[in-house]
């Protein structure tokens, strides 16, 4: 928009609808740009993806525990502390909340 030195009088309001890009001429193809996209792992990060692998290759079940306390349950023999068994609950579920 321009204002001109006359009281009242405002001129035309060429260019403020937007601007259009230039034409690009026929003759100058456009060249696709070079990839340059490169990856950089740090130590840390190699550090971290061996022991997920080591952690994947840990089963979820300790089989031999679950399979000793069963024998001590179908003998009678299994009293956990109940105490202990709290703790531990407690212990976990404040750990989980931690990370969350």
């Amino acid at each position: 928009m321009r204002i001109s030195g006359k009281s009242g009088s405002v001129s035309s309001t060429q260019g403020v609808a937007g601007a259009r890009p230039a034409a690009s001429s026929a003759s100058a193809p456009v060249a696709p740009a070079a990839a340059t996209d490169a990856v950089q792992v740090s130590s840390a990060a190699r550090l971290v993806a061996v022991a997920q692998q080591a952690l994947a290759a840990v089963p979820d079940i300790r089989t031999e525990k679950v399979d000793a306390i069963k024998s001590q349950m179908d003998a009678d023999s299994y009293h956990p502390d109940g105490e202990a068994v709290a703790e531990g609950l407690i212990k976990e579920h404040l750990a989980h909340h931690r990370q969350s």
